[in-house]
């Protein structure tokens, strides 16, 4: 009979260690301007062979009006997600600093605090004009750079070379924020760099003027 009361407990222990549940509270939110994100699906997922991608939901709910959220799951999911919809996601702020990653590692048995920052969509045309062309051999090579999200746009352009000028004739859907346009300038054996910065607004045209 004692040997049953044990197994009975041990039983019930690990049962209910299984079931505990984690929580994490957080807010979905615009960075730039400090307004929350409603509607957004914050999901926690667990490692599984079951579906293709290997992930399988455990739990999820969404962000209230002001964009804030609480998720109780299950200890066996392993990274919580989040899907914003017509959004551009920057990732998880969570101890002072955007985490590495679109997914927040799970903190076993801890309650969890961090928010997710994402931003909307706004448009953007460059002009460019070599002000400075001493001819045929002037080379530059343009990059963006978005500071919010350094990795969005790290590459550099194909070469322009001479005396180079071009005008965008249709927008391009850019998230919004700030950028630095890099400019690398290769003229008479030399090379330097220019950089200018720009906000991309929500609402009208954002221009980039790049004279180098």
């Amino acid at each position: 009979m004692k040997k049953l009361v044990v197994f009975i407990i041990i039983f019930s222990s690990v049962f209910m260690s299984c079931n505990r549940k984690t929580t994490l509270k957080g807010r979905v939110m615009n960075p730039i301007t400090g307004e929350g994100i409603a509607g957004a699906t914050i999901s926690a997922s667990k490692i599984t062979m079951e579906l293709p991608g290997g992930y399988k939901t455990v739990e999820q709910t969404t962000s209230d009006t002001n964009g804030d959220f609480l998720l109780k799951f299950k200890k066996s999911a392993s990274s919580i997600g989040v899907s914003t919809g017509n959004y551009h996601n920057i990732g998880w702020y969570q101890n002072g600093e955007i985490q590495n990653g679109y997914y927040l590692p799970v903190q076993q048995g801890e309650n969890m605090h961090a928010d997710f920052y994402a931003v909307p969509y706004g448009s953007s045309k460059a002009n460019i004009t070599n002000v400075n062309c001493q001819g045929s051999t002037d080379t530059a090579y343009f990059k963006l750079k978005f500071t919010l999200d350094p990795g969005l746009y790290d590459y550099w352009s194909p070469p322009k070379v001479g005396c180079y000028s071009h005008s965008d004739e249709t927008a391009a859907e850019r998230p919004i924020g700030k950028y630095v346009w890099i400019t690398k300038i290769i003229r008479s054996g030399n090379t330097s760099y220019q950089y200018d910065t720009v906000f991309v607004n929500e609402s009208g045209v954002s221009v980039f003027n790049i004279n180098y």
